[in-house]
């Protein structure tokens, strides 16, 4: 048996956590998550580029600008639609070309359009989000894998969005019998696609990992036709921790994914729901 690790014999906590020289692309950079993403990945180091759709491209050059000018770190932005293949792999290739390197993948973007429910959807709106959700998750992971096998990353790093409705179906709050199915689908399949990722490039130096987050001040419940300006602090007892969760709070999550604090960690799924799903 190995003789324990002395404590001079630890690497830095800080040394792990860094991620100077490393390149990082974003869907869903506009958003609430992917900003806050992009933010906490160049305050380690990383250089970042954020990807969103055309319709975005003011508040997406905004961020870009403030993450420059905040942290010194290099960060731009390109758009397009994720469940456009050929342009997935021109956004990801002007990321590689631009800034020399590609190691982390941050898949985020997503939608949740209405009506969510089976009786009433439109097919056009279950495909449209299995499309994006699903579909370009799929397309964004596996363009992002390929061109870090290419460049040979070797700390290679994907991080797929999926949700605590991935594991569970929502209560409605409204009181009606409606439940989201489409949205809850594709982010139950997120999480398997992330593991099924993990196993195929494992051998390449390539992990991936998904992040299930819960009920959170992002913008997204507010863009799903949420009332979510005037929500109170706290009274929420079917939450543990009695609130929302912020950005602030999930940025650690995706640096530690992200950095090789975590690089024994592969084919995982961390919920960040405040204890939603232990019920």
């Amino acid at each position: 048996m190995d003789a324990p690790l002395t404590i001079p014999q630890l690497k830095s906590v800080y040394d792990l956590m860094s991620l100077k020289g490393r390149t990082a692309f974003i869907t869903g950079g506009g958003g609430g998550f992917g900003s806050a993403a992009a933010a906490g990945l160049a305050e380690v180091g990383a250089n970042v580029m954020l990807m969103d759709l055309p319709g975005a491209e003011d508040r997406v050059s905004q961020i870009a600008q403030q993450i420059r000018d905040r942290y010194g770190a290099k960060a731009n932005y390109v758009l397009g639609d994720v469940s456009d293949e050929k342009r997935v792999k021109e956004m990801i290739d002007q990321t590689a070309k631009e800034f020399g390197s590609l190691d982390i993948c941050f898949s985020n973007g997503g939608v949740g359009l209405n009506p969510d429910n089976p009786s009433d959807m439109p097919l056009e709106v279950w495909k449209r989000v299995l499309d994006v959700n699903l579909t370009g998750m799929f397309l964004v992971g596996r363009t992002a894998a390929l061109k870090m096998i290419e460049l040979g990353t070797t700390h290679g790093s994907m991080v797929f969005t999926a949700s605590m409705s991935g594991h569970i179906i929502n209560q409605n709050r409204d009181g009606k019998p409606e439940h989201m199915v489409a949205y809850a689908s594709t982010k139950a399949a997120t999480i398997h696609l992330a593991k099924s990722f993990a196993v195929n490039y494992a051998h390449k130096n390539i992990r991936a990992n998904s992040i299930s987050p819960g009920l959170m001040h992002s913008g997204l419940h507010k863009r799903m036709g949420w009332d979510v300006s005037d929500l109170p602090d706290t009274g929420y007892p079917y939450i543990p921790l009695n609130r929302w969760g912020t950005l602030d709070e999930m940025i650690g999550l995706l640096v530690f994914l992200s950095s090789d604090l975590s690089s024994y960690i592969t084919g995982a799924d961390i919920v960040i729901d405040g204890g939603y799903t232990v019920w």
